[in-house]
């Protein structure tokens, strides 16, 4: 996420949504890095011996959890019959027949021989594999039984081969690369970048905000009497209002302004969005040449064609409050 912010911030500043400002510290810690760089490379806890030690106990803790005798990878509690006597003889055949539609349990594997046999190149190349399955389920590609456990008891049985793409680290950002730390997202956005000092914030008072804001304001100075009246409130005006609060924290703290849009906060100077402020960002939006823009944002694809109700959907999500700076695609 930190990533993502600094790509966004080559303007002046980024959109952010009530979700991440509502973890107050996490929203504090996002916004420190992003003013004032964090270096992934220098955190030094990349251990690839000791993540295939942990992947190990864990396989076998799996097909000690899951045998092969069971119809399916699921708790064995699920074979317990709690129905009527006049089921009972009916109720492993009709759960056999459900659960098969399941992935299956594995046989149990020798840790000796799992300690001898796949390495942490193995352990790579096995997690690779969900990506390839992935892709192949995305595509509506032809997909075989996907058994994890039975795929590292093939490796063990004939290791795959060891090709230059494994030893690459990951392409796909903050992606866990098995081998080797992979931090950021390359040279277009590096690490160490620093945002620079946090000058102001600005508010979008939405509904829920406005609502919650007004019923804290109603109900006296002091703290007990504010906490009452947040107590009584829904849960989505509590999270506006916490939201609202982490942001106008980090700005003051840093002795920035804060700026509030689209309604009405007390104490805080208010100010209305024109037209030549919509022809400007969308100005911004516009792609050069060179495939760059002045504003960064989220491109959204919904494949209607696949999904009919993605339609609506993307209407939906371009019209909610805090939408961000985006483009939305419908393809049908």
């Amino acid at each position: 996420m930190v990533d993502v912010v600094k790509g966004m911030a080559t303007e002046p500043g980024t959109a952010v949504a009530e979700e991440y400002a509502l973890v107050k510290g996490a929203f504090r810690d996002l916004v420190g890095k992003t003013s004032t760089g964090d270096d992934p490379s220098t955190w030094g806890d990349h251990d690839a011996d000791a993540f295939l030690e942990d992947f190990k106990t864990n396989l076998l803790d799996y097909t000690a959890a899951y045998p092969d005798n069971l119809p399916a990878a699921v708790s064995k509690d699920k074979l317990l019959f709690a129905g009527k006597e006049k089921d009972r003889k009916n109720f492993r055949a009709n759960m056999d027949a459900y659960l098969s539609q399941f992935p299956p349990g594995e046989a149990p594997i020798d840790p000796e021989q799992l300690n001898a046999y796949f390495p942490k190149e193995q352990y790579a190349l096995w997690k690779s594999k969900f990506g390839q399955q992935t892709t192949a389920v995305i595509s509506g590609d032809d997909t075989p039984d996907f058994v994890p456990a039975r795929l590292v008891r093939n490796q063990m049985a004939s290791p795959d081969p060891v090709d230059e793409s494994i030893l690459k680290a990951a392409e796909v950002p903050y992606e866990f690369d098995v081998l080797r730390p992979n931090y950021g997202t390359g040279a277009d956005v590096p690490s160490t970048l620093k945002g620079g000092p946090v000058t102001g914030a600005i508010i979008a008072v939405t509904p829920d905000l406005a609502a919650a804001t007004q019923a804290v304001e109603k109900a006296g100075k002091s703290i007990r009497a504010k906490a009452e009246a947040l107590q009584f409130l829904p849960a989505a005006q509590q999270n506006a209002y916490a939201a609202a609060r982490s942001v106008i924290q980090c700005a003051e703290a840093a002795g920035g302004s804060v700026t509030v849009v689209g309604g009405e906060l007390p104490g805080f100077k208010a100010v209305e969005a024109g037209d030549p402020d919509v022809k400007e960002a969308i100005s911004a939006m516009e792609i050069a040449e060179d495939g760059t823009s002045r504003l960064n944002f989220f491109l959204q694809v919904y494949r209607a064609g696949d999904y009919p109700v993605y339609a609506d959907y993307a209407v939906h999500r371009a019209t909610e409050d805090l939408a961000g700076p985006r483009i939305v695609v419908v393809t049908k």
